[in-house]
Order: C-alpha cells, then sequence, then structure tokens
C-alpha cells in the first residue's frame, strides 16, 4: 500500500500559523491541492485539521474537494462525521478502512500529529513537500515532535510558480 504525505510547508518546514491560519499561503497551492488529491480520489485528515481549515476557509475547504473517500482520524468516540466523510480513530484504521475499498495509494494531507503517527507506525512510503518561500518563526510543524526518524531518498524536485519548490521523496525501509 502506498502512503503518500503531502505538504505544502514553510521553508522552516511550518504549516500554518499557530492558530491555524493558513493566510501566508498562495492560492494556487489550493488548486494544486484540488488536483493533486484527484490523482488518488481520498483524503485522509487529522480531526484538528478539519475543524480548523472548515472553520478559517468557509468559502474553500475540503467540502469541495471532488474525492470519493474522505478520512478524518481522531481520537475522540464522540466526534461525529459531518456528512460525506468517514471517521477513523487511527492510522492504521484508515489503512485498513481505504485497503478494504480497493484503494493503490492513500493521501495523507496532516496535521502534524497525524503525519508523525504514520511515520511512527511505518505506514508512509512517500512524502511530497511544496516548500513556499516564507518563514514563519512561530507554527505548527508538518511533523509533530515526537520519537521517529526515517531516511529518505529524493526522486524527483520542480520549481513552481512563485518561487515554491516541490520536492518528491520516497521513505527507505529501515536500514536502508
Amino acid at each position: 500500500m502506498q502512503v503518500i504525505l503531502d505538504m505544502v510547508i514553510s521553508l522552516n518546514g511550518m504549516v500554518a500559523r499557530e492558530d491555524g491560519q493558513e493566510d501566508w499561503l498562495p492560492f494556487e497551492g489550493w488548486t494544486d491541492f484540488i488536483e493533486e488529491s484527484k490523482k488518488y480520489d481520498n483524503i485522509i485528515m487529522g480531526r484538528e485539521t478539519y475543524d480548523k481549515v472548515t472553520e478559517f476557509y468557509q468559502d474553500h475547504n475540503f467540502d469541495d474537494v471532488p474525492v470519493s473517500e474522505k478520512i478524518i482520524v481522531t481520537r475522540s468516540a464522540d466526534f461525529k462525521a459531518p456528512v460525506g466523510y468517514t471517521i477513523v480513530h487511527s492510522p492504521h484504521e484508515a489503512v485498513s478502512y481505504l485497503e478494504a475499498k480497493g484503494f493503490k495509494s492513500l493521501y495523507l494531507i496532516g496535521g502534524g500529529v497525524l503525519n508523525a503517527e504514520f511515520i511512527k507506525h511505518a505506514l508512509v512510503t512517500d512524502i511530497h513537500l511544496t516548500v513556499t518561500p516564507y518563514i514563519l518563526g512561530k507554527g505548527r510543524p508538518f511533523l509533530a515532535q515526537s520519537d521517529i526518524e526515517a531516511r529518505l531518498t529524493l526522486k524527483d524536485s520542480k520549481i513552481l510558480s512563485n518561487g515554491r519548490i516541490r520536492l518528491l521523496y520516497s521513505v527507505n525501509e529501515q536500514g536502508e
């Protein structure tokens, strides 16, 4: 199973301000995300990522992403699935659910805590980063602090508009 972690980050690895705002990101990044998500026909996000994006961006958020499966991972047993979403309670459950639906590739879109959990459990096979030329001194990192390590291999890179760079990495097996 291929699990692609895809994030847009600042030059210093932040995905959002401390309060979750992403107002520093260029709008074409949203357009790029929509196109990329169509390739996989699914998105997996943490509950806080879902909450913050739908709170701050009511005119364009995950509700507008044209994929057949939208997964929210939460530890809360009380969180109710919004219409069009499926709730799971762990990275393994997200993988099992989509695998049972016949998906070969999963598209993980954050946040940092969920990203770190997927990596901790050796579920991520690829990391795709779009680096935006912006520095956020304080914010939410694309990987929450955790006792994780992973060696990556650069597969491709390309320069995008507005000084952004797209980096595609594969995650090496442990010991490689």
